[in-house]
């Protein structure tokens, strides 16, 4: 394995780290991999380990490319820290990174995906969603359609900044927009409300009785593509709390049904990207 370290936006201190494959001329079949881009959760205040490198070890021992991104959050002594664009921004440059270099990594540039875990799943939901905003080109300007995912998971996302969703203001929603939020900040994060015909195929897994973020997230979301007529999967688990990360003793959480999300993820991500592993 080779390991790269990448900050994606010169004045930011995000870090990219890549887990790559090398390229060995007999197995030439294998000189393009897919990718998949981790984000890790922790509410916009932190990057959660348990949901990095454990996550970037199952998706490499598929195959793919592995990338996770420790993006910019509250909780760290920051010049500029994570709010509004600014974590959404470096995701975008990143996926614009390895695309562009994506001959350098072994990725092939059409198979791309972004991985994210509740905040952080928010944060690749945004890049599924907001792809081709507007907004986002105003603040980190790219070649159209560079930074668009080719396929994005979910997993226990925060999705809404609405009370139905969230019957108190959730924590991830005040550290991304602080106190003084406007309602036009409220809605462009509230990813169920800015799908369109645009939005990133996805895979969805949620448990029913998850008691930090409502399960209420991914159904709004779901609900929200098959209206606009989105490819996407989603497995709803009757049991099992918020952060479950790969579910196993390794990461303090042994949940074997749940725990088939992963195989189920790269069952779903390999049919779309016509990979056989």
């Amino acid at each position: 394995m080779k390991t790269v370290e990448i900050h994606p936006i010169q004045d930011s201190q995000a870090l990219l780290v890549g887990w790559l494959h090398p390229y060995y001329e007999e197995m030439a079949h294998r000189k393009k991999r897919p990718c998949a881009v981790i984000c890790p959760g922790g509410a916009y205040k932190y990057c959660s380990d348990r949901e990095a490198d454990p996550i970037a070890e199952a998706y490499f021992a598929k195959g793919f490319q592995v990338f996770i991104l420790y993006y910019s959050t509250t909780g760290r002594e920051l010049e500029r820290p994570a709010t509004g664009l600014r974590p959404l921004g470096e995701l975008s440059e990143s996926v614009v990174h390895i695309r562009e270099n994506s001959a350098l990594y072994g990725v092939d540039p059409e198979k791309i995906a972004v991985i994210g875990f509740s905040a952080g799943a928010h944060l690749a939901g945004s890049l599924g969603v907001h792809w081709n905003s507007e907004k986002l080109r105003e603040f980190y300007p790219s070649e159209p359609g560079k930074n668009r995912p080719d396929a994005m998971v979910l997993s226990y996302p925060v999705i809404s900044a609405r009370p139905e969703a969230h019957p108190e203001w959730h924590d991830s929603f005040s550290a991304l927009l602080g106190p003084d939020r406007t309602p036009e900040e409220e809605a462009f994060f509230s990813l169920e409300e800015q799908v369109n015909e645009e939005t990133v195929p996805a895979f969805c897994w949620h448990t029913m009785d998850d008691d930090c973020v409502c399960v209420a997230n991914t159904m709004r979301f779901v609900k929200s593509l098959y209206e606009h007529g989105i490819p996407a999967e989603c497995h709803l688990f009757e049991h099992g709390h918020h952060g479950l990360s790969m579910c196993t003793e390794e990461v303090g959480d042994d949940y074997p049904h749940v725990a088939h999300w992963f195989e189920m993820s790269c069952e779903w991500l390999n049919t779309r990207f016509h990979w056989n592993p």
